[in-house]
This record gives structure tokens, C-alpha cells and sequence, in this order.
């Protein structure tokens, strides 16, 4: 091989390196963009879940308080419903003795010779009773004062006759004879 065929070699072997140089730089630089590229990316992804992590710091504060509401809200239900307990035990027993009330009256009714078979009708025949109650005061006032008036006229009429025989009786002072 001579020495031009060698120096054209050499230059050959040379611009293709001097491609591959180029076409490599260029690899580079675009490399390098994308490494640019994806550092930003990263930060706005770091940016980003430091957010997310403040977000969630947040809600796990938020979580917290709403536990410990939850558990004085258990805690009030637990509380209400030991004295929903105990009410229902008074109304339990309450209703034991309104229900012995009722057999009671019911058996009052039934040796007076009456059947109560509604709580309406019970209530009706109370009224009436009441009502007579009340017409009977009425009657036994009004009587009452009809026997004072006339008691009162009576005593009055006694009054006349004891003076009326006083007055006799002081012309005569003997009364025997």
C-alpha cells in the first residue's frame, strides 16, 4: 500500500471518527438534555411529593383529632346508653306498676259489673263519672244551701217564738201558775 493510498485511509478512518465524534457530541448534548429534562422532572416530582407529604402530615393530623372525636363520641354513647339502660329499667318497672294499676282497675270495673275493653271507653265512662260527680255537687250545694236557708228561717221562727214566750212570760212572772 502506498503512502497515498495509506494517507487515504487514514483520512477516511478519520472522518468517520470525525462522524462518529459529531454524531456522538450530538448523543451527548441530547443526553444531556434529557438529563436536564428529567432532573426538572425530578424536582417537580420531589417538589410535588413534599407537598403530598405535607398533605398527608395534614390529613394524618386530621385523622387524629377525628379519633379522638370518635372515641369521646364512643365514649358519650357508651355513657347515654348505661342511662338509656337505666331509664329503660325505670320504664320497665314503671310500666310494671301501670300495669297492675290497669289489671286492678280493670278488676274494679269488672266486680261493678262492667267490661272496659278500650282505653277510649274508659276514658268516656270517667267523663261521665265526673260529670255526674260534678252535677251531684252541684245538687248537694244548691241543696245545701236551700237547707241553710231554710234552717236559717226555722232558727229565725224559734227566735220569734222564745222571744214571743219572753215576752209572755215577763208579764207573768210566775209560769207555773
Amino acid at each position: 500500500m502506498t503512502n497515498a493510498q495509506r494517507l487515504d485511509y487514514v483520512e477516511d478512518e478519520l472522518e468517520t471518527v470525525k462522524r462518529l465524534l459529531v454524531s456522538t457530541a450530538s448523543y451527548a448534548e441530547s443526553a444531556n438534555r434529557r438529563l436536564d429534562e428529567l432532573t426538572i422532572k425530578q424536582d417537580r416530582t420531589q417538589s410535588h411529593l413534599d407537598e403530598l407529604t405535607i398533605k398527608q402530615d395534614r390529613t394524618q393530623s386530621h385523622l387524629d383529632e377525628l379519633t379522638i372525636k370518635q372515641d369521646r363520641t364512643q365514649s358519650h354513647l357508651d355513657q347515654l346508653g348505661g342511662r338509656v339502660d337505666q331509664v329503660g329499667g325505670k320504664v320497665d318497672q314503671l310500666s310494671d306498676k301501670v300495669d297492675s294499676f290497669i289489671t286492678h282497675t280493670q278488676r274494679l270495673f269488672t266486680k261493678a259489673g262492667s267490661e272496659i275493653e278500650e282505653t277510649k271507653a274508659r276514658t268516656e265512662r270517667l267523663e261521665a263519672l265526673i260529670l255526674k260527680l260534678d252535677r251531684n255537687f252541684d245538687e248537694q250545694k244548691s241543696q245545701f244551701q236551700e237547707f241553710q236557708l231554710t234552717t236559717g228561717a226555722a232558727l229565725e221562727r224559734i227566735d220569734r217564738v222564745l222571744d214571743y214566750l219572753l215576752r209572755q212570760q215577763g208579764g207573768n212572772l210566775n209560769p207555773l201558775s
